[in-house]
């Protein structure tokens, strides 16, 4: 799979749909203007609240997307720096041979889930005639006196 560019989700994916594997809860993922990414809903862990994003842009060497993670300060909804104990927990690769199953972890806190793509697809389709013929013109003066 390539990358997607940033604002060209639209035009190659009409939806995606995340299942929960411990609920079957199923949610389907917004997109933001101009973005690579695929957003789940916020839900906290510890101080912060967490904001799952499926990167497009950035595809995994299982050829999924990655799955990013940002840490974002619940009492003054800015963004944490990606250190320390937050940096295994920020790219999540899927797993392998799973398509796309991801297992998130972090402070004792598991998500495992599956994505599911609806595509867009499109066909483009050209069609050339050529037509060939050819004719010969005998006037009556270049003809031999005796034919007349």
């Amino acid at each position: 799979m390539q990358p997607i560019r940033h604002g060209a989700i639209e035009g190659n994916i009409a939806s995606v749909t995340v299942t929960f594997n411990d609920t079957g809860v199923t949610s389907v993922l917004k997109t933001r203007l101009g973005s690579a990414c695929h957003f789940f809903d916020q839900f906290p862990v510890g101080d912060d609240d967490i904001q799952l994003r499926l990167d497009w842009s950035d595809i995994d060497h299982n050829g999924q997307p990655t799955l990013d993670a940002d840490f974002i300060n619940r009492a003054t909804g800015k963004h944490r720096s990606i250190q320390g104990r937050r940096q295994d927990a920020h790219h999540t690769v899927s797993s392998p041979g799973g398509g796309r199953c991801y297992t998130w972890k972090f402070d004792g806190v598991s998500h495992q889930f599956s994505v599911s793509v609806k595509w867009l697809s499109s066909v483009s389709e050209s069609t050339y005639l050529e037509d060939f013929c050819s004719a010969e013109v005998i006037r009556a003066a270049d003809r031999n006196p005796k034919e007349r």
